[in-house]
């Protein structure tokens, strides 16, 4: 019996045209975001602000660091900054274990 095995399983379905869905999501929320602030606001105030929303939502949809895409780096630097950070030094049974290892060399 033969089997078809999936070939590329890496990559993201296209489902809305060219985008993936999260592409989709990132860039929809943008322009609704965006669309919300032409509604509220003076012109000159609302370009100012869409322009760095804009800008973000395109880079969280789009760019990838290494192969990761910006939103997990982005979710790895809020896990940073927000768990409390603790070195905790194990010592050796007797203590010298690091005398040793430095008079080996």
């Amino acid at each position: 019996m033969k089997f078809q095995l999936p070939q590329f399983i890496e990559t993201e379905v296209k489902l809305v045209g060219p985008f993936t869905l999260r592409q989709f999501l990132w860039l929809g929320g943008g322009g609704a975001l965006i669309f919300v602030l032409f509604l509220t606001l003076p012109i000159l105030w609302s370009v100012m602000i869409a322009i760095p929303i804009g800008a973000v939502s395109i880079a969280l949809a789009f760019v990838k660091v290494g192969g990761v895409p910006l939103v997990t780096y982005a979710a790895y630097m809020l896990s940073y900054f927000l768990n409390p950070k603790k070195y905790v030094y194990k010592q050796g049974e007797d203590g010298q274990d690091i005398l040793q290892q430095i008079n080996q060399k």
